[in-house]
């Protein structure tokens, strides 16, 4: 349903506002997607899979502020280096907060995760699934304008997480004093130090082709890719929700030392993703091109070659999101930092 809801957003934007607001709107998810690296910090495997309670929770809680307040300077510097028009940037950084919200939410079902109790996060994603979509589609009808549109999509955000997540997570965790968090916070951003420049930079890789494209064709050009885009990040963001529960199975199996079961789980789950994988190419193949037609017009056809080549690249990458969740199980963080300069490397060489 959030997947889902996140879709209809910018086939709201495309049909109302038009290619051109896509364009802004998908260089928002672009600047936000690879700077929301330094808030999440990837600390989200670590946390659920740290059964021994190494850190507590309002330790990790603290934590995810102290990252977010940084990525959003981040975020504001970056802007001001690109001399964005003043509209745009004010789209960036409203969506920089949306997404800092996400990932504040993000924390709070790592509490619930860690207690097995999925059907929290589960509710969390309906409720706001329904609420943002409602709320975004009826201001970008009502003001015909991109900026108060995601005011209220990071308002309405914010929101859920005070009324659901926030008051639902208070069940689950354990408190500290203050003077008991604030040496751990550092010990804790320091050991998770490579996951975070593991993080940053494997988010970074899906957005560079998005930030060239902008530079170096415009506004217009990226706001057909992005619309190409979207509906095949469903197939990655699927694949990735199906593993991130296993998480904590995971860490269990290697804690009791039953490496038959940890080895049972990865074969199963990775047949899972190729199975999904191979049903998404040919679900696109068959059917891709006549629905954008019929979901955008005409217009969009002679970007449709950009369909199945763009569904390997997001299969590739939740592969590689599994794939890393497991090597950070395995706390072989440094590896995961090695990995993901190589990929860089090749993006920026690829974009350039």
């Amino acid at each position: 349903m959030y997947l889902f809801s996140q879709w209809l957003l910018t086939f709201c934007i495309v049909v109302v506002l038009g290619v051109e607001a896509m364009g802004v709107f998908s260089l928002a998810i672009a600047v936000s997607g690879a700077i929301i690296g330094i808030s999440l910090y990837g600390v989200r495997s670590f946390q659920v899979s740290d059964l021994d309670e190494k850190y507590a929770d309002q330790v990790y809680l603290i934590a995810r502020v102290i990252t977010s307040a940084v990525s959003l300077l981040v975020c504001i510097v970056f802007i001001c280096l690109n001399e964005y028009s003043l509209y745009v940037s004010a789209c960036l950084v409203v969506y920089m907060l949306f997404k800092i919200s996400e990932s504040v939410s993000d924390v709070y079902q790592g509490f619930f995760q860690k207690a097995m109790r999925m059907d929290y996060i589960g509710k969390s994603f309906l409720i706001k699934g329904v609420v943002i979509l409602l709320f975004f589609v009826a201001t970008v009808f009502l003001s015909q304008d991109l900026l108060p549109s995601i005011a209220v999509l990071c308002l309405s955000s914010c929101a859920i997480i005070v009324i659901y997540d926030l008051r639902n997570a208070r069940k689950f965790i354990h408190r500290i004093k203050v003077n008991e968090w604030l040496k751990p916070i550092r010990s804790l951003l320091i050991e998770c130090l490579p996951i975070a420049g593991f993080t940053l930079i494997f988010n970074m890789l899906t957005q560079i082709p998005r930030y060239f494209i902008e530079m170096q064709m415009g506004m217009e050009a990226l706001g057909y890719y992005a619309t190409i885009a979207m509906p095949v990040v469903i197939v990655q963001v699927s694949a990735s929700f199906v593993f991130a529960p296993l998480t904590t199975p995971f860490a269990q199996h290697l804690n009791r030392g039953d490496i038959k079961s940890f080895t049972g789980l990865f074969w199963k789950t990775m047949l899972f993703i190729l199975a999904l994988s191979a049903a998404s190419i040919i679900a696109f193949a068959l059917l891709g091109e006549w629905l954008l037609v019929v979901l955008f017009g005409e217009m969009i056809a002679p970007y449709s070659y950009l369909l199945i080549p763009l569904v390997i690249c997001t299969i590739l990458v939740a592969v590689s999101w599994f794939l890393s969740t497991l090597l950070i199980v395995l706390r072989k963080q440094k590896i995961l930092v090695v990995i993901a300069l190589v990929s860089l490397l090749v993006v920026l060489f690829g974009s350039t």
